[in-house]
């Protein structure tokens, strides 16, 4: 990014009636995924009046777009190609709510031990975390839920199923001290990563009381997920950067990590620095309420050979956003180097060609053909696959070892069918899937002999996570 400014977070002014100044413009996202090929980054602006209120009905003609290769000036505006309407969502948002789980959070609001159960700042987060779903409503909005502490834990993917949503929330209870550290910029990486599937605008909603405290750092034993890596702030923003999803931190009590709020803002999100329960109250939906105001500008960049390029959108005779960076040679939506960046034009037939074929095959397959996803993939493997009639069997690897799905009675690696480690996912006389396993299946962090498995659900096996798909939501 070329210009960051530290500012006391702005939503409370947006939508309080602060004065910011006539039409005020904030760039609050970008989303590049789509650009090698569709040819356009998206990019999301708010746009506010002199009491913060969102300004709604303007035009594609009321905005501006200049970029460059990052760290040089400007160029001139670019068109806008593809525009909507703020509040237009037909697809809903994409929320993934990213609730800190280490010990501190078993600490009172004022930073002292031994609250009671219903006062600790874990306590406090589910509670704004569920009058978020209940205000969410009938929308076709979607969330997702996870804690993190020594370790990253999916709750439920994103679902428009409040009730489900609510229920996996659940209690909290202080962690084992083995699960009490705070792998704060991991957890953003793996919650950017879990968003990758999903359509449309994706927002992280994270809630934390402290800085980054890496297990690996502080223990000098190798980490249960990570082993010898110390996430640093870079790989959260890298990880946001790539997925084109939007960062919002609330930073709860006086230990405040510094460069949440630098990753925050260079997504276009906001970070909220939080001293007292009463200021908590309604956050959540005040960010929701900033995204749905929120204008979606589509421009096409030209091929400037950068890995990264800095963007800022301007309201005709008015205001301009800060600038942003996105990575900006995308080759089969993968980040590519100065010299890939130019080919990625000729990436756009290929791309387009490719994704008519996996239409045709997934055209070929029956419409409500569910499937297992390896979220987090460790080593070679199949990455999907649909699950058939019969047993699918997976079966964990060991020291590094992927993760392997097959059908029943062949061999995945060390595993077999039926044997204590493995799991096994079938479809039951009434319909529904169920995962098992002799030594207990893992799903959405609760572990039982057999579960029925629901859209979104998260099995963990061994170092991966890999998440149902019923095929019809």
């Amino acid at each position: 990014m070329k210009r960051l400014i530290s500012f006391i977070p702005v939503l409370f002014m947006l939508f309080t009636g602060g004065f910011l100044g006539a039409d005020d413009i904030a760039l609050s996202g970008v989303d590049s995924r789509l650009m090698a090929v569709t040819g356009t980054v998206n990019l999301y602006a708010v746009v506010t009046d002199s009491s913060g209120q969102p300004v709604k009905n303007l035009t594609a003609e009321d905005f501006m777009v200049r970029d460059a290769p990052m760290g040089e000036a400007l160029g001139d505006p670019q068109p806008v190609v593809n525009f909507s309407v703020a509040g237009e969502r037909r697809d809903g948002l994409v929320f993934m709510m990213l609730i800190d789980d280490s010990g501190s959070m078993y600490d009172g609001p004022d930073g002292r031990s031994s609250p009671s159960p219903d006062r600790t700042r874990a306590a406090l987060a589910r509670r704004e975390a569920r009058r978020f779903l209940d205000e969410l409503g009938t929308s076709m909005d979607r969330a997702g839920l996870a804690l993190f502490g020594t370790r990253y834990r999916i709750l439920a993917g994103p679902r428009t199923d409040r009730a489900t949503l609510i229920e996996r929330l659940g209690v909290s209870s202080p962690p084992e001290s083995e699960e009490a550290y705070t792998e704060l910029y991991a957890a953003i990486v793996e919650a950017a990563s879990s968003m990758s599937s999903q359509k449309g605008r994706r927002i992280v909603i994270l809630f934390s009381d402290g800085e980054n405290y890496p297990y690996t750092e502080h223990t000098g034993r190798s980490h249960p997920d990570y082993r010898e890596k110390n996430h640093i702030p870079d790989d959260a923003l890298k990880a946001l950067h790539e997925e084109g999803v939007t960062l919002y931190a609330v930073r709860f009590g006086s230990n405040r990590d510094d460069d949440l709020a630098r990753i925050a803002m260079s997504t276009g999100g906001v970070v909220f620095d939080v001293d007292g329960e009463e200021e908590l109250s309604g956050l959540y939906s005040s960010i929701r309420k900033r995204v749905l105001a929120e204008y979606r500008l589509g421009y096409r960049p030209g091929p400037t050979g950068a890995e990264e390029t800095s963007v800022m959108v301007e309201l005709k005779g008015g205001q301009s956003t800060i600038e942003l960076t996105y990575p900006s040679g995308f080759v089969f939506g993968l980040p590519s180097s100065r010299t890939q960046a130019l080919l990625s034009l000729l990436a756009i037939p290929f791309a387009l060609a490719l994704i008519f074929i996996l239409a045709r095959i997934r055209i070929a397959k029956s419409a409500d053909a569910p499937s297992l996803e390896r979220l987090r993939p460790v080593g070679g493997g199949q990455l999907t696959v649909v699950l058939e009639t019969g047993k699918t069997v997976i079966s964990p690897g060991v020291a590094g070892e992927p993760t392997l799905i097959s059908s029943e009675g062949k061999k995945a690696g060390d595993g077999k069918a039926g044997s204590s480690s493995t799991i096994v996912v079938e479809k039951g006389k009434d319909g529904r899937w169920r995962a098992s396993s002799g030594e207990g299946v893992v799903v959405n962090n609760r572990k039982s002999d057999a579960t029925v498995l629901e859209n979104g659900d998260v099995i963990r096996a061994g170092e991966e996570l890999i998440v149902f798909d019923d095929g019809e939501s």
